[in-house]
């Protein structure tokens, strides 16, 4: 069954849509990736190592307060190990942006879902 040129019309916007939003996501997807920031990693391990040796030592010498303190030195390690590399400057991500012909300022940092939602109703209000 052919489909109408109205029809024809309506999904390849649909199409061009699509392709457009996922070009958008793969670009969010890599723009979020930031590298491992090793200098965090290395002097989180050696927090982590000196909160387990006031964890021991803490224990060794029945101090409940010291063995709390050297776990909560151990978290504090473990969170900096985890911290990742400084985030893209907003000045990157706008001049990525423009390189990438994104829309107007508001619209181009709105969720997929906010502008497949905002397409949607563009859509459906043109056919009432």
């Amino acid at each position: 069954m052919a489909l109408s040129e109205r029809e024809q019309r309506l999904l390849d916007e649909m199409e061009r849509g699509f392709y457009q939003s996922e070009a958008d996501v793969m670009q969010t997807v890599s723009a979020s990736r930031r590298r491992v920031n090793y200098r965090s990693l290395v002097l989180g391990i050696i927090v982590v190592l000196i909160g387990v040796g006031v964890l021991v030592g803490g224990v060794a010498a029945q101090q409940l307060w010291l063995g709390l303190i050297g776990f909560a030195v151990m978290l504090g390690g473990v969170m900096l190990m985890f911290r990742r590399g400084p985030e893209p400057s907003i000045e990157s991500e706008l001049s990525a942006g423009a390189k990438s012909g994104g829309g107007e300022g508001a619209a181009a940092r709105s969720s997929l879902s906010e502008r497949m939602e905002r397409r949607w109703d563009e859509r459906m209000g043109g056919e009432r």
